[in-house]
């Protein structure tokens, strides 16, 4: 298996693990993050600096008795949960790894965190943790491509967010550009993936004095706040 295969497995498998292991903790099945909540995603919230907070949003309906039950006991049980956050930060670690050797940037993970809370009728669990030097910087752009430009094709929503002031242009097109947030659905492949962004002037262009990326799909857009799942059968 050559590097790129190597990393794009691995980035799959650093939301897959953390699935396994709240599975086992409930004792029930899974099942596929696109098929059956289509909101699900995760999400790459870039800063000025290249660092960005990553974070797996993983969800349980409710409304139905065994994601319910699966979820409650997972929010009783803390060490399930805090070895969801180490299992989500190791994996990523595998990968940040990867990426500094192919960039030849500084390339960590840091301050790894979980949540766990109910809204409305959806369980919620976000695991979270900082990725140093993720993007390039050049002067004020932004740009984002490895780990996930090579052989990445995610299997929830892939959501990319700019930082304040910022406007976002990506190759290849996403499925929605709204207010700052570009979003790629599951299954989409992020091959050759090259995500800038770019200090936005004070009427809506870029610093270069160019149009932002205009909305495309705003539809998509409206499918939760990059919402990640996860439930049992």
């Amino acid at each position: 298996m050559n590097r790129d295969t190597t990393v794009g497995t691995a980035l799959r498998r650093a939301g897959i693990a953390a699935l396994v292991i709240a599975v086992v903790a409930s004792g029930a099945g899974t099942a596929t993050a696109a098929d059956s909540h289509p909101g699900e995603a995760f999400v790459v919230d870039l800063a000025a600096d290249g660092d960005a907070e990553v974070t797996l949003r993983l969800t349980f309906d409710l409304t139905t008795d065994s994601e319910r039950e699966a979820f409650e006991t997972l929010r009783a049980n803390q060490t399930n949960v805090n070895e969801m956050r180490d299992s989500f930060a190791s994996r990523l670690d595998g990968v940040a790894s990867s990426a500094a050797a192919e960039t030849g940037r500084q390339i960590e993970i840091t301050d790894p965190t979980a949540t766990v809370r109910t809204e409305s009728d959806t369980g919620v669990v976000e695991l979270s943790a900082t990725w140093t030097n993720l993007a390039a910087v050049d002067g004020e752009q932004l740009t984002l491509a490895e780990p996930f430009a090579s052989d990445y094709s995610p299997d929830r929503q892939f959501v990319v967010t700019a930082p304040d002031g910022y406007r976002l242009s990506a190759m290849p097109t996403p499925d929605a550009d709204v207010a700052g947030t570009l979003r790629w659905s599951a299954n989409t492949s992020l091959d050759g993936l090259e995500v800038t962004a770019s200090p936005s002037g004070p009427d809506g262009t870029t610093a270069a004095g160019q149009p932002g990326f205009t909305a495309v799909g705003a539809v998509a857009g409206l499918l939760g706040a990059g919402l990640l799942a996860r439930r049992a059968n």
